[in-house]
């Protein structure tokens, strides 16, 4: 019966059965590169020998990671709504709130890439969690899944912004009425009351040319400025 001798950290070991042997691969203990001495000639590695065969067929201790469509997406999609979300309490409240949204980005990308890892993957790099389109990217490649989401966040950011100028607009809109109010009757004597501004252009950052529309009917030519106090200044050009 043909006995087996292996090399380990520089020690012989052996003699052993080719049973015992197989048991050593299984165990990890005998690996393609190792030293082994078949009973004959000289010492050579363990894949140069009938041993070869037996490589790769014992059990792997851990499962492969889980294939790219058994991993949903929850935290993706719920990351796409944060950037409208965000704009809509920004609307409410009358201020841009950028803290929360960008914390609830890196929570819900922490959250995901905790269940990457979970899954047998490694997650994009940790770095990626606070640029929150590269994070959404990197995933969307390592999974071999379609940029979907990526795309649907992209779309939902630029949304955002649109209801954040919209919405900045809007409150300058309601700020400038009562002012032109004001203005009509002190300084033109007149009872009319503005019902409400429009603002047609933006001329340059925080200044804009607008449309008072009275409760007479009529319609007056306005400037407003936005100042870095916050505060708003009307005048009315002559018409």
């Amino acid at each position: 019966m043909t006995t087996w001798h292996y090399v380990e950290n520089g020690a012989q070991f052996g003699p052993l059965t080719l049973d015992e042997v197989k048991s050593a691969i299984s165990d990890g203990k005998i690996t393609p590169s190792t030293k082994v001495w078949p009973g004959e000639g000289d010492w050579v590695h363990a894949s140069e020998t009938l041993l070869s065969e037996f490589f790769g067929v014992h059990k792997a201790t851990t499962p492969p990671p889980l294939a790219g469509e058994d991993i949903d997406n929850k935290f993706m999609w719920i990351l796409v709504t944060v950037p409208i979300i965000g704009a809509i309490i920004d609307l409410i409240v009358g201020m841009f709130l950028f803290l929360p949204s960008i914390m609830a980005n890196i929570a819900l990308c922490l959250l995901d890439e905790k269940k990457l890892k979970a899954a047998g993957h490694v997650s994009p790099a940790h770095w990626s969690v606070f640029i929150v389109p590269v994070y959404i990217w990197k995933r969307a490649a390592l999974l071999n899944h379609k940029k979907h989401y990526f795309f649907a966040w992209i779309s939902a950011l630029f949304l955002s912004v649109l209801i954040d100028v919209g919405g900045s607009e809007m409150a300058i809109e309601e700020s400038a009425c009562p002012v032109v109010t004001d203005i009509i009757q002190e300084q033109f004597y007149s009872s009319a009351r503005c019902m409400g501004v429009t603002i047609d252009k933006e001329v340059t950052t925080g200044f804009y040319k607008a449309t008072a529309t009275l409760d007479t009917g009529d319609e007056l030519f306005i400037t407003i400025e936005e100042r870095d106090d916050g505060m708003i200044y009307v005048q009315i050009p002559n018409q």
